[in-house]
């Protein structure tokens, strides 16, 4: 029997770069059994130089759940912790070690991470343009694509300024990132209550893990940020 019976949703290596290059995971924002499938599949993870976001996402995989591809074998095992952690620092060498800070406050591998995600942007942008090249539509005729999205924002402690957090979270801007006007306060337990607000997005302008990203980066405050909804409006 297989370890993970969900049939994997790309002909190939090939098609399956051409779905990462605009998104982090297979389906969703988070790690699913998709990710597990899509790599089970794989007969081995391609070179960084020949398929990058499927070595980018491969790896994270890897990282994440101490999966790895047998060479020859389409069957992912449990891998031993030597494995796991081989695969993490392939992923971390892909970057370098310089730990130094660029301009922008970041180290070489944020950096690295901040370029792909806008070259993904970009990579959506040109696609979204030729195809309504294609269709015979001009780019003014039609409005911008946007969604809406409802946030959930876990502090770390029960004593946590949410309110603050909020208007802290809010001096993040963006082109085509809009903040919602209010927040709601909502229980989570142990007296901890988490903080419920809203963007919109023009959705070939920026990328979801942009903001959530920017948002967990509060980390004196912030534990974590998920996408509890997201609609088109």
């Amino acid at each position: 029997s297989k370890l993970y019976p969900i049939m994997p949703k790309f002909a190939n290596v090939d098609a399956l770069e051409k779905h990462l290059a605009t998104r982090s995971y297979i389906t969703g924002y988070a790690l699913s059994a998709d990710d597990k499938a899509e790599l089970s599949a794989l007969s081995s993870i391609p070179s960084f130089s020949s398929h990058p976001n499927v070595f980018r996402w491969a790896s994270h995989v890897v990282a994440l759940t101490g999966l790895c591809v047998v060479s020859g074998s389409s069957a992912a095992t449990e891998a031993a912790p030597s494995a796991k952690k081989a695969a993490e620092e392939s992923f971390d060498d892909m970057f370098g070690d310089d730990d130094e800070l660029n301009e922008e406050g970041e180290t070489a591998a944020e950096a690295a991470a901040t370029k792909a995600r806008h070259e993904r942007m970009e990579a959506a942008r040109k696609l979204k343009e030729e195809k309504d090249a294609k269709d015979g539509k001009k780019k003014a005729e039609k409005a911008p694509e946007k969604s809406l999205l409802v946030l959930d924002v876990k502090p770390w402690e029960a004593d946590t300024d949410l309110e603050a957090v909020w208007h802290k979270i809010k001096e993040y801007k963006q082109e085509g990132l809009s903040w919602g006007e209010t927040f709601k306060l909502e229980p989570v337990a142990y007296g901890i209550k988490k903080l419920v607000m809203t963007c919109s997005i023009v959705d070939a302008l920026v990328l979801v893990d942009d903001i959530t990203e920017n948002i967990e980066a509060l980390d004196e405050w912030v534990q974590s940020c998920t996408v509890a909804s997201m609609n088109k409006i």
